[in-house]
């Protein structure tokens, strides 16, 4: 007799396990997108930073703001790899989301090749 309590708690604690595990995959899927979502805001913040900096520089480069280009580049790149993950994973997102970051994912390379060109020159000093 003492048999048949356990039975109904080990039944809902694996129901439970259960609901937790199903939500899961949606809770992980939020997660994701807000992640991208934030890394958008942030790398636009960041980015407005940067140009404010320039501007006051008169536009002249030099080795702090060559570094905060490319810190920027890192942080495109990180979150281009990011998205591509949670798209692999079936994550969705709205298409100006996809069309932002698929764009900037063809410009990465470009955009490092011109950081090289513009800003080897101030990290080598």
């Amino acid at each position: 007799m003492a048999a048949t309590p356990r039975r109904p708690l080990a039944g809902l604690l694996i129901i439970a396990a259960l609901a937790a595990f199903s939500a899961a995959p949606t809770h992980a899927a939020d997660d994701c997108a807000a992640r991208i979502d934030d890394g958008l805001a942030s790398i636009k913040r960041a980015q407005d930073v940067q140009r404010t900096r320039e501007a006051a520089n008169d536009l002249q480069l030099n080795r702090e703001l060559c570094q905060g280009r490319l810190d920027l580049l890192d942080a495109r790149f990180a979150l281009s790899d990011d998205f591509e993950a949670c798209r692999r994973k079936g994550v969705t997102f709205s298409d100006r989301v996809v069309r932002t970051l698929t764009q900037a994912s063809d410009e990465l390379t470009d955009l490092k090749a011109a950081w090289i060109r513009t800003c080897g020159k101030q990290m080598q000093d």
